[in-house]
């Protein structure tokens, strides 16, 4: 007996509502939570289903509010002062490039993407476009505050020579682009040195990058570095002296040991090892030394 016509369109009614009404679900206040319900979400994105992409957006803003509101709680705690908000774009960045970065941890070692697509077709853009005004208009330099350096493009070395001019940038971010690619780290962060830097993300290098140079612990500042997806087998003893460190993320590299080293960063509150060489006893005695800091697997 077939189906009527009335029937089907019951069922496809209710299938509709059924998906309005879990995308218009209350968003959860637990990032871990917020972070599984992504994990599915992302399973199902490939149907190019607006919904599922709109709760997705709805769940990484309340990750970014999250996240935004533990670390001023956090900076109170220790009596600092209240940071200063940032703007919108450089809020959109950090969201944006976030989002990459969980797509690609999914993915695992090998993942075809380009990490910092989001972020840095944008400042090559702005880049070109005024490239000639800021020439004549120093202030432009002065503006900036994210910058971001795709090494696999021919671009890059562009802005790697005015690297200097820049004198607010408190977000570098280095990748190897989609493939990886060879990269002059002593050389880039030596021409940031004086940046006042907050963050600090180098990844998607590969096999290219094999070691970060003890210069990094110049940036004594740092709340946030990031190593993902390289060939590091081991972290500069500078880490150490970065006492502000908040967060840092070593995932998808052949790291065996962190310890000693980072056993006297009490700030951190969390810490990316997921696809290390890093044995599970490791692990256990860095959840005693460092109680307060979430250590992340997967």
């Amino acid at each position: 007996m077939k189906p009527s016509l009335f029937c089907i369109c019951i069922l496809l009614l209710l299938i509709t509502v059924s998906q309005a009404g879990w995308c218009a679900a209350p968003l959860p206040t637990d990032p871990l939570a917020i972070r599984t319900e992504l994990r599915a979400l992302r399973k199902k994105a490939a149907d190019n289903n607006p919904q599922v992409g709109a709760r997705i957006d709805a769940l990484m803003k309340q990750l970014q509010k999250l996240q935004g509101e533990r670390d001023a709680a956090e900076s109170q705690a220790r009596g600092e002062a209240k940071p200063v908000e940032e703007g919108e774009e450089a809020a959109a960045t950090r969201e944006k490039m976030y989002e990459q970065v969980q797509k690609a941890a999914a993915k695992g070692k090998g993942a075809e993407l380009d990490l910092a697509e989001p972020v840095r077709d944008q400042i090559i853009k702005e880049y070109e476009e005024d490239r000639d005004q800021t020439i004549k208009n120093p202030g432009y330099y002065q503006e900036q505050t994210v910058l971001v350096i795709d090494l696999s493009r021919k671009e890059s070395q562009l802005v790697i020579d005015v690297m200097d001019k820049f004198t607010g940038i408190k977000t570098l971010i280095l990748t190897g682009g989609e493939h990886g690619a060879p990269v002059d780290l002593p050389g880039i962060l030596n021409k940031a040195k004086n940046y006042p830097l907050t963050e600090l993300h180098i990844f998607n290098f590969r096999n290219f990058l094999t070691a970060v140079p003890e210069s990094v612990g110049g940036f004594a500042g740092l709340t946030k570095l990031s190593l993902f997806n390289n060939n590091i087998k081991q972290l500069p003893t500078a880490v150490a002296k970065m006492k502000q460190l908040r967060v840092l993320h070593l995932d998808v590299n052949p790291i065996a040991t962190i310890l000693p080293k980072i056993k006297g960063l009490f700030a951190l509150t969390e810490i990316g090892v997921g696809k290390t060489n890093i044995s599970t006893a490791e692990l256990a005695q860095l959840a005693k030394l460092l109680p307060n800091c979430r250590i992340v697997t997967e």
